[in-house]
């Protein structure tokens, strides 16, 4: 019988064999770190919260689950974290996938964070594309999960119908994440300066003492 961190490479193997035939599986290894996803919903909101863009990065490393584009079927569902302009769900209820939402004027489920908010998407996705059990020492925080054909898309095109009714739904998602990955963004730089941000700032005495030096 197959071991945990086998099935994982398994699952692996098979989002690559996906890929390479033209579908964009949804388990993978992220291509955009926490950073780009940030700077690319901020570019539009500015008063998105960078804690939810690590969220999706840090669970979806955790699952398996690509979080990079997790992100971009969030804006859609939540109007670029805006919550306006007819989007179901409410910023108060940390549902960023319009999870519970059945029909016109509901507003679905609702999360006690912003991490179980996440956690529940990721764990969706993760119902619609593998038949795996959840990571070990993870609850279940999804209330539809058990409603989900476990693995019958593995695939962001597949959720086209599923997810959403729109026949484009998936290709909407990869549109955006491919925009997302082009967003201008230069890790080494942004690493260089949150590193200079979290240094000390020098005392006005030290300061003196280095100017006179200098």
């Amino acid at each position: 019988m197959a071991t945990p961190r086998q099935l994982t490479f398994l699952s692996l193997l098979a989002a690559t064999a996906l890929s390479i035939a033209g579908s964009t599986p949804i388990r993978g290894i992220q291509e955009a770190d926490a950073e780009l996803m940030y700077r690319y919903v901020a570019s539009r909101n500015p008063d998105f919260p960078r804690e939810i863009a690590q969220a999706f990065y840090d669970i979806g490393e955790l699952y398996g689950i690509r979080g990079d584009i997790a992100i971009c079927q969030a804006i859609i569902e939540t109007g670029w974290f805006r919550f306006d302009n007819g989007t179901a769900v409410r910023p108060s209820a940390h549902n960023y996938c319009g999870l519970g939402v059945r029909k016109r004027g509901e507003h679905g489920c609702s999360f006690r964070s912003v991490r179980e908010g996440v956690t529940a998407m990721i764990q969706h996705l993760y119902a619609y594309s593998c038949r795996e059990p959840l990571p070990l020492g993870e609850d279940l925080l999804d209330p539809r999960f058990c409603y989900v054909s476990r693995g019958s898309a593995s695939s962001w095109e597949a959720l086209s119908g599923r997810w959403a009714m729109n026949s484009h739904y998936g290709m909407q998602i990869i549109d955006i994440f491919n925009k997302m990955l082009s967003h201008p963004y230069d890790p080494l730089t942004a690493e260089t300066l949150k590193k200079n941000s979290e240094q000390p700032m020098p005392d006005e005495e030290t300061m003196l003492d280095k100017s006179f030096f200098e």
